[in-house]
């Protein structure tokens, strides 16, 4: 590996955190390597999440130090448009005389639209996104947080009755995730009928 990345010329991201966890005997080690060029290895930082997510391995999360804001656009809400207004300002507006005499026909379009569509269709206010986990409940929370006491206590003292412990709550917890989802998603799924919407 050390021959292929100084022939390739790869940056390594990698600190000095572990991400495998040897779940017989508790060892913990850094298998998982993760490479870039060069020109990339100052914007992005490079760290191990801190739950194994019913794996052996710690999840790995590369980040982009480039500020990207893509929530701050909002979005627009097309239930509430006034198609009506719409539909006239495009007439109005987007004619194939505007568009033959411009140097830019696409441009030209695209603003216009864009334009139109700012003063007739409402946008939602910018802000973070949600996900919806209505299926993560109590017990849930519950598994889970038994779930990371138990790894604290394998990763402190790794002894068989630990590791065997942690094993066996991993696998508890597990079972109870799926359970809710499956659960949650059954039930969702049932209520579904010809007057919902889409």
């Amino acid at each position: 590996m050390e021959d292929f990345i100084l022939k390739q010329n790869m940056s390594v991201l990698n600190s000095d955190s572990f991400t495998y966890l040897h779940p017989g005997t508790g060892t913990a080690s850094a298998i998982d390597l993760s490479l870039c060029h060069p020109s990339l290895y100052l914007d992005v930082s490079w760290s191990v999440y801190q739950d194994l997510c019913g794996s052996d391995h710690y999840p790995v999360i590369i980040r982009s130090n480039v500020p990207q804001d893509l929530d701050a656009l909002g979005s627009w809400k097309l239930h509430k448009a006034d198609w009506n207004a719409f539909t006239d300002a495009c007439c109005q507006e987007i004619t194939i005389d505007s568009i033959t005499s411009v140097t830019d026909p696409i441009l030209f379009f695209s603003e216009k639209l864009i334009t139109i569509a700012s003063n007739t269709i409402l946008k939602s206010e910018p802000g973070k996104r949600t996900v919806n986990t209505i299926w993560f409940i109590s017990k849930c929370k519950a598994a889970v947080r038994a779930h990371h006491k138990a790894l604290k206590r394998a990763k402190k003292s790794p002894f068989t009755d630990n590791m065997e412990n942690y094993r066996i709550i991993q696998a508890k917890s597990r079972r109870t995730l799926c359970a809710s989802c499956r659960s949650s998603w059954q039930k969702y799924v049932s209520g579904i009928n010809s007057r919902t919407s889409i």
